[in-house]
């Protein structure tokens, strides 16, 4: 079972924003039962985004998660990506609306808005792809949603994520992982630091033990600071500990633990 990331942003494809997104829903779905296989940087456009998901879901994902996207202006369309993607309209949510109408109610009070009344752009944020499970946003007042997918196997689960880190991460972290994410599985991982030692020196090293515990993915990540990280990660982790074990006795110099 596997995860897809689907990163949405003109700004992340020119490199005018990092993607951390990203890299922090990959770490904490690599201890999980949906590791992530994928991650795939899509532009702001509808036909882009929406063909991306179709081949995501075509490709055997079980849960996908689409970040980005879902502000107030013109060029967040991620709602009507997924829509196309889904072959529905978009609808306004009720509860979205007086979420969003307190939300610039409540900015108003506190003289950051001009009126009380929501612009065109915040009352955008209230329209849904027709069929949309609307997750709560506890930081935030982006709608993110849980969308149930068919498959040719288990169904699979479309997340649709606000881009704002935290945001995304409290709704992960509230909101899906308990619900959607449970089960046991996922990869175990162990790593050795070895200054003083170039990588090239593991080549002979990491080709017998990739050999050897065929069960055990290995890389090498050679650091900044001088030295390489030797990471070891596998499903079984009694396999894990024999090729890890293997390593501390082939490599090339001791580690500093």
């Amino acid at each position: 079972m596997v995860s897809w990331i689907v990163a949405v942003g003109d700004e992340l494809l020119s490199g005018h924003t990092m993607d951390t997104n990203s890299a922090w829903l990959a770490r904490r779905l690599s201890g999980g039962p949906y590791p992530c296989s994928r991650i795939v940087v899509v532009p702001d456009r509808v036909d882009a985004l929406a063909e991306e998901l179709r081949a995501t879901v075509a490709g055997g994902a079980d849960r996908v998660f689409c970040c980005g996207g879902l502000g107030p202006t013109p060029d967040d369309r991620t709602m009507a990506a997924v829509a196309t993607m889904l072959g529905v309209g978009l609808v306004e949510d009720p509860l979205v609306l007086a979420n969003v109408r307190e939300r610039v109610a409540q900015r108003f009070r506190e003289g950051r808005a001009n009126s009380p009344e929501p612009n065109p752009g915040t009352l955008k944020m209230a329209l849904i792809p027709l069929g949309a499970t609307v997750l709560r946003n506890p930081v935030g007042g982006a709608p993110p949603l849980a969308i149930e997918i068919s498959s040719q196997g288990e169904p699979c689960w479309l997340f649709v994520l606000p881009g704002v880190p935290t945001e995304l991460q409290a709704i992960f972290e509230e909101e899906i992982e308990p619900v959607y994410l449970k089960g046991k599985g996922g990869r175990h991982y162990r790593e050795l630091y070895f200054s003083g030692v170039a990588e090239s020196s593991f080549f002979p090293v990491l080709t017998e033990l990739e050999s050897t515990y065929p069960q055990v993915s290995f890389g090498s990540y050679p650091q900044a600071a001088g030295g390489v990280i030797i990471r070891a990660s596998a499903v079984d982790s009694k396999a894990l500990e024999e090729g890890f074990g293997a390593l501390r006795r082939l490599a090339p110099a001791p580690p500093r633990d």
